[in-house]
């Protein structure tokens, strides 16, 4: 028992500094804004969902270069692309012509994808 003692004091010091140390690292993070995840910041609702013969697709871009607003089938077939010149807005997005199904609305900013989101056409 005498020979255990040591040995857990040992193991308990190790973690307490393993723990000492990643709350350094964690403050440093908070620190640095070079951090940041602008993906997180970029926001996009589609409503109602389903849509029977329109949708809203409400956004916020942090940062407006080149965006546009894209609407895929299932297949990633593009069925509707409209350019965002604005850094936050709301659409009304015409499905009346589409088909029934699951398709996806995505936000594209300088080419890449940002944010993706389901929406459902069901037309009763």
């Amino acid at each position: 028992m005498k020979k255990l003692i040591p040995l857990i004091i040992l193991i308990s010091l190790f973690f307490i500094n393993k723990q000492s140390l990643a709350n350094k690292h964690f403050d440093e993070y908070l620190n640095d804004t070079s951090k940041v995840n602008f993906k997180e910041l970029q926001t996009l609702k589609l409503y109602p969902n389903p849509a029977n013969t329109y949708f809203y697709a409400d956004y916020e871009i942090i940062f407006l270069n080149k965006a546009k607003l894209i609407v895929y089938n299932s297949i990633g077939s593009i069925v509707f692309t409209k350019e965002i010149e604005e850094k936050n807005n709301k659409f009304k997005i015409d499905v009346s012509d589409f088909k029934n199904g699951l398709y996806f609305c995505s936000l594209e900013i300088d080419g890449k994808l940002f944010k993706t989101k389901k929406i459902i056409i069901n037309h009763h």
